[in-house]
This record gives C-alpha cells, structure tokens and sequence, in this order.
C-alpha cells in the first residue's frame, strides 16, 4: 500500500480524511487549541474528523459526541501513551492504566481492550542536530537498525508522517514502514491552529465511531497523506 501526499479519491469519490494525532487545551497542558478552535479550523482545513489523542489521559466521550452532533465534524477520542519505548498512539482505550508506562504492558492492554497502537514519531530526533556545520558526521542510523527498534516489533503501525516532525525523520519512518511491510499512518500533533491536518490518514470507508476507527485501521483501508510536501510535478 504506497503512501502519498496527494488527496486520495476513494471508490466512491470522497475520501474520509482524519486527523489521527491531535492534543487540546482539555486534557494537554502543552496545547492552547480549545474543542471550538479544534472543529473550525479542522472544517477549515478540509478534514472530515479528527482523533483528540492527549497525553497519558482519555478525552471525554461524551463530550465528543456533544460536539460531534452539535458541529458536525467527527471528534474521536484516542491517547498518546508515553511509554519506555516512545510515545505510542492508541486507539481503543479509554482510560489510563497503571503501569501502560511500559511498552510490553501497554501492548497487552490494548489486546484486551481490542484496540490498536502506532508507534507516535517513532524517529523524532534520530538524527543529531548539526547546526548546518559543513564538516558534520552524515547519519549512520540506517534503515535497517531502525527497523530493529523493539518499538517496531510492538505496534501495529507507524506514523510515518507528523507534521510537527522534520522531513528526514518522516522520511526514515516511510522507509521503514516499506521495508518492515507494516501499516503507516499520518496525524498533524497540533498543539494550536497551527499544522491542523498538515498530515492526515484517509479511509476508504466511513468512519463514525472509534470501533470503526478500529476496524479500518486494522483491515488496512486508509492511506497517510503528507500536506507538508509539495505535490509532484505534472507529467508532459
């Protein structure tokens, strides 16, 4: 399943796109994006929904819904688990667990609860900041040795495009998803009106609920779309 920046049509001609990694003022201490800001901005960018995924917390479902009818644009309640290995997007939980601080745990709870986890960034500062210095070591992390990260070998996924995560991190987390063969999604991180569906996930089928979510993501029918880049030039 190849990855694009471009706006995927589906079979019925509308794709269903999705913000799957989105933090607000309501369970975030580090966003100033409140629920409001969240649905116009998120109309404005031309997302159908988004997933509000805080840190270590669950969001308030029922105030989801609340918004969700009252607006019309889908909020789906997730969580950014911070865990030994990273932080891990997961979708099916509802609540914090004691002891999801560990990667090896958070994996069994997420099974008990059917739900599924994407590695978040998963190579967000791989690369050592240079400073543009001329005489620099280039990066020795290959593909390879990143595809070995044990966070690899946990999740269902990766998110191989985030929009508050530089392009040669992205780039290594999309040649690892390639060469592992696991499933890659695409969320914005946006902590304010600025990035908000930069990056994004387009489904193939309606999405109206986090057991939908679920099973979308588990069967593959979606597709990370990357804003951020440039499209390709047209062909002659």
């Amino acid at each position: 399943m190849p990855l694009t920046h471009v706006i995927v049509v589906m079979p019925n001609g509308v794709p269903v796109i999705l913000d799957l990694h989105v933090h607000t003022n309501v369970g975030s201490y580090d966003s100033n994006l409140s629920p409001l800001e969240l649905i116009h901005l998120g109309k404005a960018s031309g997302l159908d929904g988004v997933v509000v995924t805080e840190h270590d917390r669950g969001w308030d479902r029922d105030l989801a819904r609340q918004l969700t009818r009252e607006s019309g644009f889908l909020i789906l309640c997730g969580m950014e688990v911070s865990t030994d290995l990273g932080h891990i997007l997961v979708y099916g939980l509802e609540e914090y667990v004691s002891g999801i601080i560990y990667a090896d745990t958070l994996r069994q709870v997420v099974n008990q609860v059917d739900g599924v986890m994407f590695a978040a960034h998963p190579y967000r500062k791989a690369f050592a900041n240079t400073d543009g210095r001329w005489d620099a070591p280039k990066p020795t992390l290959t593909v390879q040795e990143a595809a070995d990260h044990t966070i690899v070998q946990l999740v269902d996924g990766l998110e191989v495009y985030n929009g508050a995560t530089g392009e040669r991190e992205n780039a290594l987390a999309v040649a690892v998803r390639e060469h592992v063969g696991v499933r890659g999604i695409g969320g914005s991180d946006a902590h304010s009106e600025h990035g908000l569906g930069c990056c994004a996930t387009a489904f193939e089928r309606p999405v109206r609920n986090e057991r939908e979510l679920i099973e979308e993501l588990r069967a593959g029918r979606f597709r990370a779309i990357n804003r951020l880049q440039p499209p390709p030039p047209a062909r002659p």
